[in-house]
């Protein structure tokens, strides 16, 4: 069954020179950011709907792709095995992304004599920051992905054990394909929803908003391109992954991601994507719509960062056991960081509530290149998912027992 054919329509062409008309956006974006900044402002409002509107329809789609890949798997034999394997995989891939993100902070120091006078940078935060993360309300708001994550799971066990089990597989399917056609229309609209967004950037934030904050910038990119290359290609190399032809085919979709800043804009064009290149859609279909809630490595890295740089910035003095505290504190808080351009923003102020030893007195420091360091979590999120995917895969068409009932 194919969820998303490129193919054969009108949206399936649009959809294949996709990457031609992202680029043209972008240049766009660009001269209007710059040329007319009074303008551009505005047209962030456009974005940020959009991004509202996608995400309404992807949540839904996440939901029901677990429901499905779990139903899925109950045709795999080894499909225990394949669950226990996967948690113990994205358990291990983020707890070496928070390493990695605090070894590259302690050693770059890039909160370290900054010279950075807080009154030179707007210090205002939107709105949209303002959340009380101690209130029912705040806590739901957070935890939404996790509480549709876990809603999703129970409902695939009792709809896979259920009599009607069947009845429900089909509604699924037509749902799902409901809500892909509806995105692909969707997308028709995107390269002018990535020319606003990239106008708003360089309208608002522009070079010399990076300039003062380029240290920790650079750690969070320098960070984040050694766990691709270094981690994930280990990862790869020992599974017999070309990364680099991986990465290559997935080109078109990391561009989409760098653009628009959202690992999720990418979801619905993986599957058929990866399945073209002979990984199981079975497993696939578990395994990619979970990363999405358990195997965040770019915002991981990100929060472990941008913790060091406040660390550091206010000359706080930690033990051993405060770091594997924080370790313990954003291995959880970098889950609620699946969401629109900004959820990782809002996942660090909630990392700083629960540590409690770090002030978030200048955070809007960080807010104002947030912007820029928001692509390169965004993507390494998106590259570490679909690895999970190629080497859950992997491993099941490995294993002696991966026969298909």
């Amino acid at each position: 069954m194919n969820f998303f054919d490129t193919k054969k329509t009108f949206t399936g062409r649009y959809l294949k020179n996709l990457t031609f008309y992202v680029f043209a956006a972008i240049l766009g974006g660009v001269l209007t950011g710059y040329y007319a900044p009074g303008v551009s402002i505005r047209l962030g409002m456009v974005s940020r709907y959009f991004f509202m509107v996608l995400e309404m329809l992807i949540l839904p789609i996440i939901f029901m792709a677990i429901m499905y890949g779990i139903c899925q798997l109950s045709g795999i034999k080894n499909a225990r095995s394949i669950v226990w394997k996967t948690i113990l995989y994205f358990l291990i891939i983020s707890s070496i992304a928070i390493i990695l993100g605090i070894v590259f902070g302690i050693a770059v120091k890039p909160g370290a004599d900054t010279g950075i006078d807080p009154s030179r940078i707007s210090t205002s935060l939107p709105r949209t920051f303002e959340i009380n993360d101690t209130s029912l309300s705040g806590r739901l708001y957070l935890n939404r992905h996790g509480i549709f994550l876990i809603t999703s799971i129970v409902a695939g066990i009792l709809m896979n054990i259920s009599k009607g089990r069947e009845k429900f597989l089909n509604i699924l399917d037509r749902g799902i394909k409901i809500f892909y056609t509806v995105i692909k229309y969707l997308y028709i609209i995107l390269p002018a929803v990535i020319f606003c967004n990239i106008a708003y950037g360089i309208a608002v934030y522009g070079i010399n908003t990076l300039l003062p904050l380029s240290k920790v910038v650079a750690t969070v990119y320098l960070a984040d391109i050694v766990f691709i290359f270094g981690i994930l290609g280990a990862v790869a190399y020992l599974f017999k992954i070309r990364l680099w032809k991986f990465l290559l085919g997935l080109k078109e979709e990391i561009i989409l991601v760098i653009t628009t800043s959202s690992s999720k804009t990418a979801f619905p064009l993986i599957f058929e994507k990866m399945e073209s290149e002979g990984y199981n859609m079975k497993v696939l279909r578990f395994v990619i719509p979970l990363g999405y809630n358990f195997n965040l490595s770019g915002a991981c890295i990100y929060i472990s960062v941008t913790c060091c740089f406040l660390i550091q910035f206010y000359n706080i003095s930690l033990t051993i056991t405060d770091y594997l505290w924080l370790l313990l504190i954003i291995s959880v808080t970098s889950k609620t960081a699946s969401g629109v351009p900004g959820s990782g923003f809002l996942a660090l102020i909630f990392t700083l509530n629960r540590f409690g030893k770090i002030p978030l007195t200048d955070i809007a420091l960080l807010y104002s290149v947030d912007r820029f360091m928001n692509e390169a979590r965004s993507v390494t999120n998106f590259i570490s998912i679909a690895i999970s995917g190629a080497v859950i895969s992997k491993i099941n068409s490995s294993s002696k027992n991966n026969d298909i009932q």
